[in-house]
């Protein structure tokens, strides 16, 4: 997605808001691309960076919702402001949960594996069996080989997974920390931690 596609996706997810806040919000985005391109960046890259322009659009819809309840507590901003943060929610639910789950599903998965290929790598190394006479033979090298193998693949395996769920995390806090932001914009009696 180019810099004209993000922002065309962006202009017209977010009809219906004034015009004035739509064009401030474009020239924002604009600013971003340009910044971008001076620092030698491609316009795929910046648009890949700055996110789903869809689900922006939902992000800054609901937050101008909450601005505006605060600058003015009428019913009708009530109802922005209401319809704002159930379409996140609902985002939420039909796509972050089923994606959370495989994340925890795949992660479980993976944790036994590479638990396992430790134990079965030890065990290759570890036995007595092949430790006797018959060291030198080609068969016992092998099978240690394998073990050392085996572990390393463990070992490896073991130390991606944390990175990746550690990766994970930081994006969920990101997340979990927008959504907390819309809540206190829309509550100013809501304490920083």
């Amino acid at each position: 997605m180019n810099k004209s596609d993000f922002l065309d996706t962006l202009r017209r997810r977010l009809g219906g808001m004034p015009q004035a806040e739509i064009d401030e919000i474009i020239a924002d985005y604009t600013t971003h691309f340009a910044d971008g391109v001076a620092a030698g960046r491609s316009e795929e890259t910046i648009a890949r960076a700055l996110g789903d322009p869809l689900r922006l659009a939902r992000e800054l819809r609901a937050e101008a919702g909450f601005r505006r309840w605060e600058q003015s507590r009428t019913p009708a901003n009530f109802l922005a402001v209401l319809f704002g943060f159930v379409a996140l929610v609902a985002v939420d639910f039909v796509f972050l949960l089923p994606v959370l789950f495989g994340l925890a599903l795949a992660t479980f998965i993976g944790g036994i594996v590479a638990i396992a290929l430790c134990v079965v790598g030890l065990a290759l190394l570890l036995n007595p069996a092949h430790w006797g006479v018959g060291f030198v033979g080609l068969h016992s090298l092998t099978r240690a080989l394998s073990g050392v193998g085996l572990l390393a693949f463990g070992v490896g395996g073991g130390t991606l997974l944390i990175i990746l769920v550690e990766w994970v995390v930081r994006l969920l806090s990101k997340y979990a920390r927008l959504h907390y932001t819309l809540l206190q914009r829309a509550d100013p009696q809501i304490e920083t931690a």
